[in-house]
């Protein structure tokens, strides 16, 4: 028997009876552990039960890890299953179960559900709740068609919290298998009763005579919330898949979601010349679904298009890079390469399986077939060489980790990294946003990643799923996935859409762009130029230049987090976002004591902190606030605060910006010296902030009782005068 503790994580294995317990470290011995059960290997179907088990050997490793900080104050444990085939004949494997167990978490604890690819659900739910069931035309889009029907699965990472404890539980490496917990909860009998696997699928994949495999390795941490839990499981993934992560996020605006299909090169230029008239801070212009002829025939151009070459070069004369999207294993039925190649495509019984509607049947490319890395090689060198487009959006990943047959005896998650690889490889340094990707297994090949549904000009459209277009739907994966932000990638939250044309109002206009401003992720407009108002066009412009990250406060407690707070660390001030996903407008209330050093000093000569609105209901009114800000927000809205911290003495000090996130990118050093507040701007732009003037201190624009000084401040050092 083996026992390891790192306190307060213990896990023993029993290697007679294959049995793995997982406890806390606490002085009750009488508790019940938080997970018990067995680990073995699952044979796929077909194999001789008795033979190829007596044929198989199992070994379990624990080993304990410091996590958390760098004290070491906090202890896990990472288990690693390795299977090896000492018989004379191949054994075809289904999966490794790491863990088959029991647990006592039931249906009112919650769980932490990371969905399968970009636009699955994410969330905390109950381990009662599931998230609406897909129909069959969306299921081999949206879920893992592998994973059991029966549970409620979660991939990559899951963690329970509730009157056990906490458990948060995550595979560390996703280069080989579509890794993912299985959750299924008994309420049939007198008491409910919950299991757990903890699987790393095989796919069918032939073990050879004396060969070995090993489970990807499988971290257990007892007794820390979901937020630290999974942020470091991020963390170590990272480290070990070598994530590409981008020192800035890309800016700009995309075709889609005004164009859809209907998109022309007229179309893209109209927009770059109002974009560039406009005078916006943005890198991009992304040309989106609707320049090819077929998915698959990505070389071939639909009429409105000539020559993508020399696009990029109108789109690059108006001082804006270049980008493109495209479906690199998604293939429609009635293209040239499906007619054409029919021995490339991802089987079941020798017939194209199905990849989900999209323009009629869609085929998955077999990213494992010698010719198709050929194809996909040439592809995107004409792509980024010839076309010359250096930043990428590649959709409908997913396509090429579908189950089915291929040309090579691998898993899934092989066949998917191979064809990213290939992709990788072929466009160098070139920028690669993953959409509709299996996440995890997309570490280290992407540098950002959409972490959620399309977003859509509507708030929801009742009866559909989670992973549908829709407002409602990208807004939950933004906030569930904060953790993989900057750890696995940059977070992409989709575009935002602020033209006053859409279903969507001013509330959820505005929230949307609230949290992308907070939360650090790409920031990609998609409305048409020319039919964005003045208004709107501010609301934009003060979401930029993105910050680095954010924080969602209340993760795991709910499936709708509803605080994001964005740090200034120049001076310990922050923005502080405050929404109500209700369907009814609700009092919201915000106190900077939460989220800032609250009282001056202890006599009393100092301030307090002080919040400023943000969205002020009058924008003539803004005023300061000490204490508690409350206002009924409507439905789907937000509360956005600034917040600065109490002083020891009484004098000015910065608040707010017009920039939503209180400028934390943009304003790097604050200083305060005999009646001089001192201002480092690391900017391309000018920018508006908001300094607090007590007592009797004022600017030369501010007099009578004002208290709040508005300020320029310009990219560089700055000096702003106030008097008594």
């Amino acid at each position: 028997m083996t026992r390891v503790a790192a306190d307060p994580t213990v896990v023993t294995y029993d290697d007679e009876t294959g049995r793995l317990t997982v406890e806390a470290a606490t002085p009750d011995d009488a508790d019940e552990p938080l997970a018990s059960g067995t680990v073995g290997v699952r044979l796929a179907d077909g194999e001789e039960a008795v033979s190829a088990r007596d044929a198989l050997a199992v070994d379990v490793s624990l080993s304990a890890v410091d996590v958390g900080s760098d004290d070491g104050d906090h202890g896990a444990v990472d288990v690693t299953v390795a299977v090896e085939n000492r018989s004379t004949e191949p054994v075809r494997l289904d999966a490794i179960e790491v863990l088959d167990a029991s647990t006592p978490f039931g249906p009112s604890d919650r769980a932490f559900l990371h969905g399968y690819q970009s636009w699955t659900p994410t969330a905390t739910l109950r381990l009662d709740e599931s998230f609406p069931t897909e129909t069959p035309a969306n299921r081999p889009q949206m879920v893992d068609l592998a994973a059991p029907r029966d549970a409620t699965t979660s991939h990559a990472v899951t963690a329970l919290r509730g009157d056990p404890g906490e458990l948060t539980l995550g595979f560390l490496e996703h280069e080989s298998y579509l890794s993912r917990f299985d959750l299924r909860v008994d309420t049939d009998g007198e008491t409910a009763s919950t299991s757990l696997a903890a699987v790393c699928p095989l796919d069918g994949v032939a073990l050879a005579p004396g060969d070995r495999r090993e489970s990807a390795t499988l971290r257990i941490d007892v007794g820390r919330p979901i937020t630290d839990g999974l942020a470091d499981l991020a963390d170590a993934v990272g480290e070990r898949m070598n994530a590409r992560v981008p020192e800035s996020v890309p800016t700009g605006w995309c075709s889609w979601y005004h164009y859809f299909t209907d998109v022309t090169a007229a179309d893209v230029r109209e927009n770059a010349a109002a974009l560039d008239d406009w005078g916006v801070d943005v890198d991009l212009v992304q040309i989106d679904d609707g320049y090819e002829t077929a998915f698959g025939d990505w070389r071939t151009l639909a009429d409105g298009f000539e020559s993508m070459s020399e696009l990029r070069a109108d789109i690059e004369s108006a001082s804006y890079e270049p980008g493109l999207w495209l479906a690199p294993f998604y293939v429609q039925a009635d293209s040239e390469l499906a007619a054409a190649h029919p021995e490339w495509l991802v089987t079941d019984d020798g017939e194209p399986v199905d990849a989900g509607a999209r323009h009629g049947p869609m085929y998955a490319l077999d990213a494992t077939h010698p010719e198709v890395t050929e194809w996909l090689t040439e592809t995107f060198e004409t792509i980024v060489d010839e076309w010359g487009f250096e930043y990428l959006k590649l959709d409908f990943l997913y396509a090429a980790a579908l189950p089915g047959d291929r040309h090579a005896d691998v898993t899934r998650a092989e066949a998917y990294r191979n064809g990213l690889e290939t992709i990788r490889e072929a466009v160098g340094d070139a920028f690669v946003l993953g959409c509709g990707a299996p996440a995890f297994p997309s570490v280290g090949l992407v540098d950002a990643m959409r972490i959620g549904p399309d977003t859509a000009p509507y708030w929801r459209r009742e009866g559909e799923s989670g992973s549908q277009p829709a407002h409602e739907n990208a807004v939950r994966n933004v906030l569930n996935r904060q953790f993989c932000h900057r750890r696995l990638w940059a977070n992409d939250p989709d575009c935002q859409l602020v033209r006053e044309t859409t279903e969507l109002t001013a509330a959820e206009r505005r929230s949307f762009a609230v949290l992308v401003a907070l939360t650090g992720g790409s920031n990609f407009l998609s409305d048409a130029v020319s039919e964005i108002d003045e208004a709107d066009r501010r609301l934009f412009e003060r979401t930029l230049p993105p910050v680095a990250n954010g924080r969602v406060d209340d993760f795991g407690k709910r499936e709708f987090p509803e605080r994001v707070v964005c740090e200034r660390d120049a001076d310990g001030a922050v923005a502080v976002a405050a929404f109500n996903w209700g369907d009814e407008p609700r009092q919201v209330r915000v106190d900077p004591a939460e989220y800032v050093d609250p009282a001056g000093d202890e006599d009393g000569d100092g301030q307090p902190a002080v919040a400023w609105e943000a969205f002020a209901p009058d924008e003539g009114g803004r005023r300061l606030h000490v204490g508690p800000v409350e206002r009924e927000i409507d439905s789907h809205g937000c509360l956005l605060v600034h917040c600065a911290p109490s002083t020891p003495d009484s004098r000015p000090r910065l608040v707010g910006a017009d920039h939503l996130a209180n400028a934390a990118a943009q304003v790097t050093a604050v200083d305060w010296n005999e009646g001089t507040l001192s201002v480092t701007l690391d900017a391309d732009e000018p920018t508006t902030l908001f300094a607090s003037t007590p007592g009797a201190w004022r600017t030369d624009e501010t007099s009578g009782d004002v208290a709040l000084a508005e300020l320029t401040a310009t990219p560089g050092p700055n000096e702003f005068e106030i008097r008594r």
